[in-house]
């Protein structure tokens, strides 16, 4: 840790980028409060304005990374808003009172593994999102909430699976309610039974329960536009 870089950009088109661009090495990493082309899971957009971008680097990736990632930034979030419950949406979208507060990227890019958080801070990009600072974090410090994000991958990092998984399952709001789950080229309506996220989204369908690959299966919205 001790020859730790923490980059702090003005302005940035990813965060994830520029890692790669001032060749940061394992526990690296880069902030940027400016972010013009950031982008998310499955090839979206990310909006960053009103947020911070923070992509830190690692040598390794376990599969359950992404599920310990977000359980882990998910709690020590809390400890900012603790009157709030931050939620984890499948796979690793954290959601405060059914709106977006933070999204994850993870990427292998040459021989590292880049794990991007975009955060909102001070103002909501969408309706559908919300930020911190409107459930009264302080977010007043440049380096406070960035360091937090870098801490809590770091942290993820050294979760063993069965705590992964038990962190992330608290923290399921999906669990419950009926969603569309898209599975390869076939997309299912159903009330989501369980999630295991290593493994299986069990969903009850009209015809009977759909054991799917959680891997590979993605909530959308409903593809008819009702």
């Amino acid at each position: 840790m001790g020859n730790q870089r923490i980059l702090f950009l003005e302005e940035v088109l990813s965060t994830q980028d520029a890692a790669i661009e001032y060749d940061l090495q394992a526990e690296d990493a880069c902030v940027s409060f400016h972010q013009s082309a950031g982008r998310g899971r499955r090839g979206n957009e990310w909006n960053s304005k009103g947020g911070v971008a923070v992509t830190v680097v690692l040598q390794n990736a376990t599969p359950y990374l992404p599920i310990a990632v977000a359980a882990t930034l998910a709690a020590q979030l809390n400890n900012l808003i603790p009157e709030q419950n931050i939620g984890i949406k499948w796979p690793n979208d954290l959601f405060v009172e059914g709106k977006k507060l933070a999204g994850i990227l993870i990427e292998q890019r040459e021989d590292r593994w880049l794990v991007g958080v975009g955060l909102n801070l001070f103002a909501s990009p969408l309706p559908t999102a919300c930020f911190l600072q409107q459930f009264g974090a302080e977010v007043d410090s440049k380096e406070h909430i960035p360091m937090l994000v870098v801490g809590s991958v770091l942290d993820a990092a050294q979760l063993d699976e069965n705590t992964a998984v038990s962190q992330w399952q608290k923290r399921d709001i999906l669990a419950g309610t009926t969603q569309f789950v898209q599975s390869g080229d076939n997309t299912f309506e159903g009330l989501v039974l369980n999630i295991d996220p290593c493994h299986n989204l069990l969903l009850q369908t009209a015809h009977g329960i759909l054991e799917l690959p959680a891997a590979t299966s993605a909530i959308i919205n409903d593809p008819a536009g009702r």
